[in-house]
């Protein structure tokens, strides 16, 4: 049984004699924000520390597990290497992760520091994430055995066929769905010339670096935590989609931010043609294509309330984002010319 960190004091014990943390002070602390793992703060003799406890649902025995975690975090420790402010964890004779029993750890040093909220974002935020893109884009690591971009696009027959669903089980937004059905089987079109485009250059990077992975410390310098999702991907496509994401895409989008993010990046030695920018462009809109159908089968589900909720919201949230993406796409690359 994968019992919680702070009801098994046996594993507590044996990751502070393990990775010689000194005797534990209090009974380790549940900390907020953790969307699959559990986090915890300790403190002990010898510091305070953040332990990642692996959701239950990952068995960390399993060797391809176990590898995902033990590459994301050296590439962690590289970029590390090249004073990318990135919070790795500890390691015990070469490992990083932690097995006990069938419970995975992750343990690293507590950082006095906290994720912005969006709306307290601001330019010179963006801008110092936007330089650190470039740096680890430079960097050019060479990580053998790292996964590489899928690049993911939706057929038209499943188009078609979740459309088809959605107005059979009378989905609030089926008319919406089948009116945007040309617009959609435009973007497919799109994404797949873009992504072959795309995945003939790819570097090592973050792969998940939205406001909620970068912690600011007291005086405003970036930490880069959660690596799990590290691969090799396309630098454009990366700094394109996280610089909508930190100009607020889904909300309040700032176009001014958004051009000061790529401004910044190709001052900090960032490449980016704007064919490049215009592909990255046409796959976030196919991710975010992605994202409206997987939810729209969600909405339908007849058996769990609660994921039907959840996927209500998600196609609102899509369906906007989309619709916004495709009024403001022509401006922003025609700003680039």
């Amino acid at each position: 049984m994968n019992l919680p960190l702070a009801d098994n004091p046996t594993h507590l014990q044996q990751l502070c004699d393990t990775l010689q943390l000194g005797f534990p002070l209090s009974t380790p602390e549940p900390v907020s924000g953790g969307l699959h793992h559990s986090m915890w703060r300790l403190e002990t003799a010898g510091g305070c520390y953040a332990i990642k406890q692996l959701s239950a649902d990952l068995d960390p025995r399993d060797e391809p597990t176990a590898r995902h975690f033990e590459l994301s975090e050296s590439v962690a420790a590289r970029f590390s290497h090249c004073d990318i402010p990135a919070v790795v964890a500890l390691q015990q004779e070469g490992r990083y992760l932690q097995l006990i029993d069938a419970s995975g750890y992750l343990v690293y040093p507590w950082v006095e520091a906290r994720a912005l909220h969006r709306e307290d974002i601001d330019c010179r935020h963006a801008e110092q994430v936007a330089e650190l893109f470039a740096a680890m884009h430079r960097a050019d690591l060479d990580v053998p055995g790292l996964a590489g971009e899928e690049y993911a696009v939706l057929s038209e027959d499943r188009l078609h066929t979740l459309v088809h669903f959605a107005h059979r089980r009378n989905s609030s937004r089926a008319a919406e769905l089948e009116r945007g059905t040309s617009l959609f089987l435009r973007l497919i079109n799109r994404h797949e010339q873009a992504a072959g485009f795309l995945s003939q250059h790819t570097v090592v990077s973050h792969g998940d670096m939205d406001h909620k992975n970068v912690l600011w410390t007291g005086d405003d310098q970036p930490l880069i935590i959660d690596w799990e999702s590290a691969h090799r991907l396309n630098p454009t496509h990366e700094i394109v989609l996280e610089s909508l994401d930190w100009s607020g895409i889904t909300l309040d989008f700032s176009e001014y931010r958004f051009d000061q993010m790529l401004s910044a990046y190709l001052r900090a030695g960032g490449r980016g043609s704007v064919d490049e920018v215009e592909a990255a462009l046409h796959c976030v809109q196919g991710d975010w294509l992605n994202w409206l159908m997987y939810n729209v089968g969600r909405s339908i589900d007849i058996e769990d309330s609660r994921q039907r909720q959840i996927g209500s919201e998600q196609v609102d949230l899509a369906l906007a984002t989309l619709w916004r993406l495709e009024r403001l796409v022509p401006g922003l690359l025609a700003r680039l010319t």
